[in-house]
């Protein structure tokens, strides 16, 4: 047993210096550090009381801090205004608060697993122990070292009594709003139906199809229309560059054929100004782009919370990665990297309070018939099927037996949605534009 569990004081207090010179550092260590985070109780109060400051649009600097202190009856004999004071000079600048916050982020990690491991210990040494309750102890096991890996601090069950007052007063504002629903429009009408009004905060959605079927093209148009809905959105591209992820929103939002974004020549006279107006549409959405190639669980998250503190006022709706078999983990085998993956991304998006919209391949027993793909068509099925919510499966005939009556045919396969109905939904796919639509609207 360690006396002292792992911290680093001169860390905690580095970067609560930095944050009380310039409080605007905090948008570089948000997504490392949470008031939780910190070994000394009266450091997370005073990193609490910088972000509440800050989310207000207020100063958080040594004298409002101090008042933000005052105000919940936190001021101590050592937590006062010359500890605040201390602590702002003894750093020479702001300029090092990543990496202080790196630090407190790892020792926080290293705490969290400690006592991770010893309640795993503890659970499988109890003299009541059987072969047959070792799954559960193994599953609980996995399930808090994800927890770690995300920073989640889990507080515990609470009563049901709790739980319904603030349930009813959602459910009657939904009532009361006239058919306002909880739910992220995907700003494919037939799509959200199918979902009871769109997709739920907290929920793994899946799209799996082989190459070139289009399911990041699909993608596009759901950014979109989430993002102009209001909500903040994080686009994770291991596939494509930025700069080609534009070009194919530029083309899209337009109606221009993808060659002539590629080959401006081609595009006539007028391309310029047309490119323009689309330009100006896609840059006042609240759109991040990720392409950074082979990302883990740990990149994902930390990106997905810097995003949920820098688009304040919105707030992040949809993390998008594309696509599941190009991110890395650790394992011993692929399998199990995966595993990890899906489960991790499935306890973001309930921390995060976000959806999840995973883009995953199909194995190659999908080429082998000319009929929609099913479920045990995804590549290392089992994990990505338990962590998911909803699992939709795109399909084009046209890729396997085109037709003149076929060439903007497409369908979603829903073979799981956990809150509805399966069903297929039948979409309108342009290829020249990169456009998905609704195909009652299209034909």
């Amino acid at each position: 047993m360690l006396a002292v569990p792992p911290n680093s004081m001169e860390a905690e207090q580095s970067l609560l210096g930095c944050l009380l010179q310039d409080c605007t550092a905090l948008e570089h260590v948000a997504g490392l550090v949470e008031a939780g985070s910190f070994y000394a109780t009266e450091h997370g109060r005073i990193y609490s009381a910088i972000v509440a400051l800050v989310d207000r649009s207020m100063p958080a600097d040594v004298v409002t801090v101090n008042d933000e202190l005052a105000s919940r009856g936190e001021l101590t004999d050592t937590l006062d205004l010359g500890y605040l004071n201390a602590l702002a000079l003894a750093v020479p600048s702001s300029r090092n608060a990543p990496a202080y916050a790196t630090t407190v982020q790892r020792m926080a990690m290293r705490r969290r697993l400690i006592a991770v491991a010893q309640e795993v210990v503890a659970a499988a040494t109890v003299g009541g122990s059987t072969e047959e309750a070792l799954p559960g102890v193994i599953e609980r096991a996995v399930a808090a070292m994800q927890d770690v890996l995300i920073g989640r601090v889990d507080n515990g069950p609470r009563p049901l009594a709790a739980l319904v007052s603030p349930w009813i007063d959602a459910f009657a504002q939904q009532v009361e709003s006239g058919g306002a629903v909880d739910a992220i429009q995907l700003g494919l009408r037939d799509v959200d139906d199918a979902l009871c009004g769109g997709a739920r905060r907290g929920e793994v959605m899946v799209i799996g199809a082989r190459p070139s079927m289009g399911k990041s093209a699909l993608t596009l148009g759901i950014v979109r229309a989430v993002a102009e809905a209001g909500h903040a959105v994080l686009a994770c591209t291991m596939e494509d560059s930025a700069s080609m992820l534009i070009s194919r929103h530029v083309a899209s939002v337009s109606r221009t054929p993808f060659e002539h974004i590629r080959l401006p020549h081609q595009g006539g006279e007028g391309l310029l100004s047309t490119v323009l107006e689309a330009c100006q549409r896609l840059v006042r959405l609240p759109v991040w782009l990720d392409d950074r190639g082979g990302l883990s669980l740990a990149d994902v998250v930390q990106a997905a919370r810097a995003v949920q503190r820098s688009a304040k006022p919105a707030k992040l709706g949809l993390v998008v990665i594309d696509y599941l078999q190009l991110m890395n983990d650790e394992g011993e085998t692929r399998a199990y990297e995966l595993a990890n993956i899906a489960r991790g991304l499935k306890a973001m998006a309930k921390r995060l309070d976000c959806v999840v919209l995973l883009l995953s391949q199909l194995n190659r027993k999908a080429d082998e018939t000319n009929t929609p793909p099913r479920l045990d068509h995804l590549a290392e099925s089992g994990a990505i099927e338990q962590a998911a919510d909803v699992i939709g499966l795109l399909w084009r005939e046209a890729r396997r037996n085109p037709r003149p009556d076929n060439l903007h045919a497409a369908q979603l396969e829903l073979v799981k949605n956990k809150n509805g109905a399966t069903r297929t939904v039948r979409l309108f796919f342009d290829g020249r534009t990169q456009r998905f639509a609704d195909a009652a609207q299209e034909y």
